[in-house]
């Protein structure tokens, strides 16, 4: 009898060890998920564009050009990301729909065997500051790569050019005036109107620039959740 219980408590040792171990390796795996979507998430930021405080507003973990220096921000705004899975090319209709659906824009499409890539109506036009968005998917060797850019060239030279020189121009009797009052005084004048509004009008650019970078975070966003649910 004494040897049956002791067989009896040593089988339900076993279970219970063997129990223990299935939950081990169960939330072993579970661990092993959660850091691999922590690891695509810190990926997909590190892409994101920062706008805190009173940094130039810049594509995280690159340098900071010339550009956006002078301006505030830079003067082309970009975003990507790369699967190692094809996506299906016959599903590239759907995020077309995708795409004019956050966008409130049926844009242009081009569509080729392997890729796709769609223009905001505002890339064909000549004049205008945009937004000029083009959001490119392709797919080859196995892998998938969709990029999201937009350019703010012409919205630079708008806010620098036309309204600098004409409205800083116009307004330019009010440092002379002064200085005519205070001669000696004249290039600090000079100095402080045209530094004040320079300032003035990176302010703007950049408040401009971070709507737009928001807009195309958001296309990219709708887009790469889009893909990673078809290639899951």
């Amino acid at each position: 009898m004494a040897s049956e219980t002791k067989e009896r408590e040593r089988s339900v040792y076993r279970d219970d060890r063997e129990a223990d171990q299935a939950r081990i390796e169960s939330l072993e795996r579970e661990l092993s998920e959660a850091q691999t979507k922590i690891a695509e998430l810190e990926g997909k930021r590190s892409q994101a564009l920062v706008l805190a405080g009173s940094k130039d507003l810049a594509p995280s973990g690159k340098a900071t050009s010339a550009a956006a220096k002078w301006f505030g921000a830079p003067l082309k705004l970009e975003l990507s990301r790369v699967w190692d899975k094809e996506f299906p090319v016959d599903k590239f209709e759907e995020l077309i729909d995708v795409i004019r659906e956050v966008t409130g824009d049926n844009g242009r499409i081009e569509l080729l065997k392997t890729s796709m890539t769609w223009f905001s109506s505002a890339s064909d036009r000549k004049n205008g500051t945009g937004p000029f968005i083009e959001v490119r998917v392709s797919v080859r060797n196995g892998q998938t790569r969709l990029e999201v850019k937009d350019r703010l060239g012409q919205l630079a030279g708008v806010i620098f050019g036309a309204i600098g020189g004409g409205v800083g121009g116009g307004a330019i009797m009010a440092p002379i005036g002064a200085s005519i009052l205070v001669p000696y005084l004249a290039p600090v004048f000079a100095v402080a109107w045209f530094g004040g509004f320079y300032f003035a009008l990176r302010k703007l650019f950049k408040s401009r620039a971070r709507k737009r970078a928001e807009a195309l975070q958001s296309v990219f966003d709708r887009v790469d959740a889009e893909i990673s649910k078809t290639l899951v």
